[in-house]
C-alpha cells in the first residue's frame, strides 16, 4: 500500500490550563460527595480529546455525564454488594466473585465498545465489534494458562489482545486490519523475562559466594553480612526492574499495535521508547511527591504530549474519505466497571 502524506499527531494542551479544570473537578466532586465525578470525567476527557489534533482537526468525546453516572452507580453497587457479602456472607461473596470473573469478557467488550462509540473524528464515530465469546477465550481461557505455562503464554496472550482490539475497531464504515505476527511479541517478553531474572542472578551469585566463604572458614558474622547484602541488593534491583520492564512492555506493545494496524487507506507509525517513558514516569513521580500532588495535571499533560508526538498517521492527501455508518447505542456500565477494577484495556 502506498501512502503519499504524513500527518503527525499533536497534543496542544497545557498543564496550567488543565490544572484549573482538575482542581475545580476535585472541589466539586468533594462538595457533591462524589456525584460530580461523572461530570468531572467527561469534562476531563473532552479537554484531552479536544487538544489531540490530527491534520489540524480535533477528536471529540461524546458521552454524557448522565451515562457515566448511571454506569458508575451500577458498577459501584455491584462492588459494594461484594464487599458487604465478604463480611456478612462469605459463601455469597465467593459466588459473586465467580460471577465477576465470568462477567469479565462482557466487561472488556462493553468498555471497549462504549469508549469507541463515544469517540469521534471529523464527525464520524468509532465503533468496536468484538464478541464476548472471543473475549472469553482471550481474557479468561488464555489467562488461566499463565500459571500452567510458568508465564510462557504471556507473549501469545499479548498478541491476541492486541489483535482482538485492532481487528474489531471500526471508524465510520471502515474496519481496521491487523498485519502483525506473534514473533516480535516473543522478543518483547523474552527481554522482559531476562531483565526480571537479573535480581535472581544477583541472589544466586550471593549464595555461591556464601558457600565459598564458608569453605574458606570465614567467621559466621561475615558470612551473614554477605548474605544480607546480596539479598538486599537483589530486592532493590527487583523493584527497580518493575518500572523498567513495565515501560518497555508498554512502549513496544504500543508500537506493535499501531505499526501493524491499517484503517482503510491509512496506516500508523509509532516510535515510543522505553527510556523516554521511564524518565517521564520517574520525573512525574518525583515532582508529584515534591508538590504534594499538585503536579498531577502537568504529569498527565506531559504523557499525553509524548504519546501524541510519537505517533504519525500516513495516508492519502485527504483524510476525509470515510463514509459514516449507523451508530448503535451503548451503556457505560461495563466501562465504569473496568475503571473501578482498574483494568487497563487500552493501548497507547
Amino acid at each position: 500500500m502506498s501512502y503519499n502524506k504524513q500527518y503527525p499527531m499533536q497534543f496542544t494542551g497545557r498543564g496550567g490550563e488543565y490544572f484549573v479544570i482538575w482542581i475545580v473537578n476535585i472541589a466539586l466532586t468533594l462538595a457533591t460527595l462524589g456525584i460530580y465525578s461523572a461530570w468531572a470525567k467527561v469534562r476531563t476527557l473532552r479537554w484531552f480529546y479536544g487538544h489531540t489534533l490530527l491534520d489540524n482537526q480535533a477528536f471529540s468525546y461524546l458521552a454524557s455525564p448522565k451515562q457515566i453516572l448511571k454506569g458508575r452507580l451500577i458498577a459501584l453497587a455491584a462492588l459494594v454488594a461484594y464487599y458487604a457479602a465478604s463480611i456478612f456472607a462469605p459463601m455469597l461473596a465467593i459466588a459473586l466473585l465467580i460471577a465477576f470473573i465470568l462477567a469479565m469478557p462482557w466487561i472488556v467488550v462493553s468498555s471497549l465498545r462504549f469508549h469507541a462509540r463515544q469517540s469521534a473524528y471529523r464527525g464520524l464515530r468509532f465503533d468496536f465489534t468484538g464478541s464476548v465469546g472471543e473475549a472469553a477465550r482471550i481474557y479468561i481461557g488464555l489467562q488461566l494458562l499463565i500459571p500452567l505455562t510458568l508465564g510462557l503464554i504471556l507473549p501469545y496472550l499479548a498478541y491476541r489482545q492486541v489483535r482482538f482490539i485492532a481487528e474489531n475497531t471500526v471508524y465510520g464504515q471502515t474496519a481496521a486490519r491487523y498485519r502483525g505476527s506473534l514473533k516480535p511479541f516473543w522478543g518483547v517478553y523474552l527481554l522482559a523475562f531476562a531483565l526480571m531474572a537479573l535480581p535472581l542472578a544477583v541472589v544466586g551469585y550471593g549464595v555461591y559466594q556464601v558457600f565459598q566463604m564458608q569453605a574458606a572458614g570465614l567467621p559466621k558474622e561475615m558470612v551473614g553480612a554477605a548474605v544480607g547484602a546480596h539479598i538486599a541488593g537483589g530486592m532493590i534491583l527487583f523493584y527497580l526492574m518493575i518500572p523498567v520492564v513495565g515501560a518497555m512492555i508498554m512502549a513496544r506493545t504500543a508500537n506493535l499495535f499501531y505499526n501493524a494496524t491499517e484503517l482503510g487507506p491509512v496506516g500508523f507509525d509509532s516510535s515510543q521508547r522505553a527510556r523516554d517513558l521511564i524518565w517521564i514516569y520517574l520525573s512525574n513521580l518525583v515532582l508529584t511527591a515534591f508538590t504534594l500532588g499538585l503536579f498531577i495535571p502537568w504529569a498527565k499533560v506531559r504523557l499525553a504530549r509524548y504519546r501524541a508526538g510519537r505517533l504519525t498517521v500516513t495516508g492519502p492527501a485527504d483524510l476525509g474519505q470515510f463514509a459514516a455508518g449507523q451508530q448503535q447505542g451503548s451503556t457505560a456500565t461495563g466501562a465504569e466497571m473496568a475503571d473501578l477494577l482498574d483494568l487497563n484495556l487500552g493501548l497507547t
